[in-house]
């Protein structure tokens, strides 16, 4: 009897730690790499405060946020809470940190003609988040030195009248995540379209961004600072296929809305 209560009693604190993990993501070092990433990106958006790059009373933050928490309600689940900053400067460029940060530039934001654009740029920045991209160069060693070289690609404090001109480069030059492949990049503008057609925005703003992307800027194109850009032009004739080539998108057309921003 006492035996028989013994391994009844081990099968119900087993049950429980196995809950426990999958709460975690799974497993103790699961749950370590959900801290560390918080963590990391914590300290991004930390570093761009701190550089007052970020915009706290900008125009644009409400609809920023309003847009992103219906796109990451759609890409549910996840373990991070998403988070949505603007950023200084006139670059038209997002990019997302470990731990749900995505940061927006203001010159994307001007950019930007519609909602279903915003919607289109935010689930490729989700979806760099969900499809682990970021998680995968988040190895060991590349933690490591992030650590160690973060503070260099902000040690010099820009003046009120440089604040606009603060690159890219300057920027993210330093954040080994962000260096992604081009395959990782086609994967995300992809899911990103879905994400956006889940939320109810027109998938199609995937492409009118980048053909807005290209009438601005020509092919140099979005998220200048990956591994592999693919060209603009080579991006929106893959998304379009594929809106063109899955049913579930028919209802959706591409006719853009006649807006001319954001605001």
């Amino acid at each position: 009897m006492n035996a028989a209560r013994s391994s009844l009693r081990f099968a119900s604190y087993a049950a429980v730690a196995v809950i426990a993990l999958l709460l975690t993501g799974g497993s103790p070092a699961r749950a370590d790499q959900q801290s560390d990433d918080a963590a990391l990106g914590l300290k991004v958006y930390n570093d761009l405060k701190a550089k007052y790059q970020i915009v706290p009373h900008s125009r644009y933050l409400a609809i920023l946020r309003s847009v992103g928490a219906r796109v990451s309600a759609a890409a549910q689940p996840h373990w991070f809470v998403e988070r949505f900053y603007v950023v200084r400067g006139n670059e038209i460029n997002a990019f997302s940190a470990p731990g749900g940060y995505v940061f927006v530039d203001e010159g994307l934001l001007r950019t930007l003609n519609n909602r279903d654009e915003l919607a289109n740029v935010l689930g490729h920045e989700t979806a760099h988040l969900v499809l682990g991209h970021v998680d995968a160069k988040n190895q060991q060693e590349k933690r490591k030195n992030f650590i160690l070289n973060i503070g260099k690609a902000f040690a010099k404090k820009s003046s009120q009248g440089t604040q606009n001109t603060f690159d890219a480069a300057s920027k993210v030059g330093n954040y080994s995540f962000l260096n992604f492949s081009r395959q990782q990049e086609y994967a995300a503008d992809e899911l990103g379209a879905k994400l956006a057609a889940k939320a109810r925005y027109n998938p199609w703003g995937t492409v009118w961004f980048f053909e807005q992307l290209e009438r601005v800027v020509g092919d140099a194109g979005y998220e200048q600072y990956t591994q592999q850009h693919p060209s603009t032009s080579d991006r929106v004739d893959r998304i379009t296929k594929f809106l063109r080539a899955n049913p579930q998108y028919s209802h959706w057309h591409n006719a853009e809305p006649a807006t001319t921003g954001l605001l």
